[in-house]
């Protein structure tokens, strides 16, 4: 293989944040063991001689960690797998890692640094919502933990982006949203929308609509475009993932496409799921330990992974979007795709021509 991206959960679901809307937390109650706990040695040197071995000569792998809260595992068990990267100089590595980064010290910071880390931080907007949702074991506010981080990373030069899930109260408020990150001056933002349980079910009543989802976003993008046509900068990544494929690129955000592709999500043990959000037992494809990527690519599970097209529904018959989306993700679609009204849709139908118009200028200049 001439490139491996891999996700890396060290601390499996073990989390020090107590997140009401936690999707992995609702998955790995769906496995036999929960938990697998931290990473061992064995099993990382393993992975990463997997890795090597298939990858070819200067191959590229692409390493992120994430969790639960992959933090939790501490920064020896990074400082060793950075490590033993080191004995394969023929590995190009791209590192990125998704934190609550309430765990984040001096330390960290600096090997992120080292590392050229691409850091994800949590971080639900304002403190009143990031509140409601985000708290540690005893429901304490971890806001302000939060924004010491980011401060301390920047510190640093470590490049960062602001990870933030988008539940049905945020979805009332994208101008509020959107005034807090350019007044925080952030540059790079990631918008999440909040899903229901694996079972479909809502019970805290997070999870968004499809008619909502198509407010927030279409509200959030014209704040955003104001702020662009004013000299302001921001990248969010729903419309530069749309603007990249005006201009006729692959989107580098999972399930625009509506195909599935293998993820090689690997938990604690060392056991290999093809998607975040199918680490469930029925779909394991194998372990580092028993295998490599490659067989587990051409394994049973491997090769019968989600079929997309039980995404499409009424309004994808005759949708003029569906060459590009295809119903979307199985697994996120649930959002802004029901039996009468696609969200989506409607956001396309906002957007893209906007879009245009923006690119049009730019390459004009």
């Amino acid at each position: 293989m001439k490139q491996i991206s891999v996700l890396i959960k060290p601390a499996s679901s073990l989390c020090n944040l107590r997140c009401r809307y936690c999707f992995y937390a609702d998955v790995s109650q769906n496995r036999e063991i929960s938990s697998q706990g931290i990473m061992s040695e064995e099993t990382a040197e393993k992975l990463v001689e997997c890795l090597a071995a298939d990858l070819e000569e200067n191959g590229i792998a692409n390493i992120s960690f994430q969790g639960g809260e992959p933090t939790v595992a501490g920064i020896g068990f990074f400082r060793r797998f950075a490590k033993l990267t080191d004995r394969h100089p023929g590995l190009r590595i791209n590192w990125s890692i998704q934190t609550n980064a309430t765990l984040l010290d001096e330390e960290f910071a600096q090997f992120f640094k080292e590392r050229n880390f691409l850091v994800g931080v949590s971080l639900d907007g304002y403190q009143r919502i990031h509140d409601q949702n985000r708290y540690d074991a005893e429901k304490k506010s971890v806001f302000f933990r939060v924004l010491k981080a980011i401060d301390l990373l920047e510190d640093h030069g470590v490049e960062y982006n602001i990870l933030t899930v988008v539940t049905r109260e945020l979805a009332k408020h994208p101008e509020a949203l959107f005034d807090f990150y350019k007044n925080r001056r952030f540059r790079y933002i990631q918008l999440i929308p909040c899903l229901p349980e694996l079972d479909g079910s809502d019970p805290a009543g997070l999870a968004l609509t499809p008619a909502e989802y198509a407010f927030f976003y279409n509200t959030f993008f014209d704040a955003w475009q104001k702020h662009l046509l004013k000299g302001g900068q921001m990248s969010v990544n729903l419309f530069e993932n749309i603007a990249g494929m005006i201009l006729g690129k692959a989107p580098y955000q999972c399930g625009m496409l509506g195909r599935c592709t293998q993820q090689f999500v690997i938990e604690g043990n060392g056991d290999v799921y093809p998607c975040d959000f199918y680490c469930l037992d029925e779909w394991k494809l194998g372990n580092v330990r028993d295998c490599s990527f490659e067989e587990m690519r051409n394994s049973a599970n491997g090769k019968r992974f989600p079929d997309t097209s039980e995404c499409r529904k009424e309004p994808c018959t005759d949708c003029r979007y569906i060459n590009v989306c295809h119903g979307g993700c199985r697994r996120q679609n649930v959002c802004w795709l029901n039996d009468t009204y696609c969200g989506y849709q409607k956001v396309l139908d906002h957007i893209v021509p906007r879009i245009a118009d923006m690119l049009a200028e730019r390459i004009g200049k």
